[in-house]
């Protein structure tokens, strides 16, 4: 098994290079799935390859801040991959956030262009409608709106260092506070990818669900990147709807990653249709970005015969510290071990350590930890 250091020199330096890899060695693999749109690695190479021109036409440059005001979709994918390998920055914000903060998230980011999917989301066309967008064409892929050209804008720096180089910048939510944007380099999130798939078993043959917001770093670096890094195939949707997700594991998804709140709707769901689930290939279920309540979990775990895993994480880590492992299974609520290669501390209000069992605050130290 490789050690933390050789893991990490053999990480790509962008989360763009996945694709690449995947292209050259399973071209014809399926690599996204939304509804009746499919794309292999190689469809999905030349499109994000004809994106990088559209872009750089439209005034892109290396540095920039490109925000994506989205719900999930091929073109968001696309997108995010094409402006890292142009080693532009991604800004990706969720289309249901209000007008004002959109319009915050754009006047803090400095952000050189705004891309709207407006093709699934009327939040998205109603933002880009605001900013005077307008329909722009992707090849291989379908149309987005894009804003004006912000002609003030500066652009960055660029670092041929991964563990330097900036991929996205996410905006937290804003319960302590005023939303910060938290800048997360091509490491901090292949890391996780790597890492946390691994602890999933991600491989090549997993049809990964992919209806956590990849505007949320849970949806970024576990489901999509983590997704890519394993080759697998990433089932995309907008929207969550726990019929249709029932439908989708029967139709042979192996994975599915939700929030706590997901979970319970599917349950509802179930006892509200009187439905059955068939769990065809389903392997792996996991939930994170709230505490997991254990009346869910042993419901969830009854209703699909399969263990409810669980995390723990926060954006600033790229975003998982620790999760529980498919070989140990809990029956209580716990978040798990830390990842391999995280440390963590417990300290007090004195700034030492606490002991065993008494509460402190939750130091957090590895390659998934932000820059700045």
């Amino acid at each position: 098994m490789a050690t933390m250091d050789e893991l990490l020199a053999g990480l790509p330096r962008r989360i763009s290079h996945l694709l690449w890899q995947w292209e050259e060695r399973r071209p014809d693999a399926p690599a996204l799935v939304e509804a009746d749109r499919r794309l292999s690695f190689a469809q999905l190479g030349e499109a994000v390859r004809a994106l990088k021109v559209v872009l750089v036409e439209a005034g892109i440059r290396p540095g920039d801040r490109v925000m994506l005001v989205n719900e999930n979709c091929l073109e968001l994918c696309a997108l995010i991959l094409a402006i890292a390998d142009l080693d532009a920055w991604s800004v990706i914000v969720n289309a249901r956030l209000s007008a004002r903060e959109i319009d915050a998230i754009r006047d803090h980011s400095g952000a050189r262009r705004l891309i709207y999917t407006a093709a699934v989301s009327k939040d998205a066309t109603a933002h880009g409608q605001r900013h005077g967008a307008e329909t722009l064409d992707l090849p291989g892929l379908g149309s987005v709106l894009m804003g004006p050209l912000n002609a003030s804008a500066w652009a960055e720096p660029v670092d041929f260092a991964g563990a330097e180089q900036v991929a996205a910048l996410i905006y937290t939510s804003g319960t302590t506070g005023q939303p910060k944007g938290v800048m997360l380099t091509h490491r901090n999130v292949l890391f996780i990818g790597c890492v946390s798939g691994q602890q999933r078993g991600l491989i090549a043959d997993d049809l990964v669900y992919g209806v956590l917001p990849i505007s949320h770093i849970f949806g970024l670096s576990s489901v999509f990147v983590g997704t890519l890094y394993a080759g697998g195939c990433l089932m995309i949707c907008s929207r969550f709807d726990p019929g249709q997700v029932l439908a989708d594991v029967a139709a042979g998804m192996t994975v599915l990653q939700g929030v706590p709140a997901m979970y319970a709707k599917i349950l509802e769901y179930v006892k509200s249709n009187h439905s059955t689930i068939q769990v065809n290939r389903l392997r792996y279920m996991s939930a994170g970005g709230s505490p997991l309540d254990p009346a869910i979990k042993i419901e969830t775990e009854a209703v699909f015969g399969l263990t409810l895993n669980n995390g723990y994480g926060q954006t600033e880590a790229s975003p998982t510290i620790s999760q529980t492992r498919i070989g140990q299974p809990r029956a209580d609520c716990s978040v798990g071990p830390a990842l391999p290669g995280v440390k963590v501390r417990m300290i007090g209000l004195n700034g030492k350590a606490v002991p065993q069992g008494e509460v402190g605050e939750l130091w957090c130290n590895g390659p998934g930890v932000m820059k700045g």
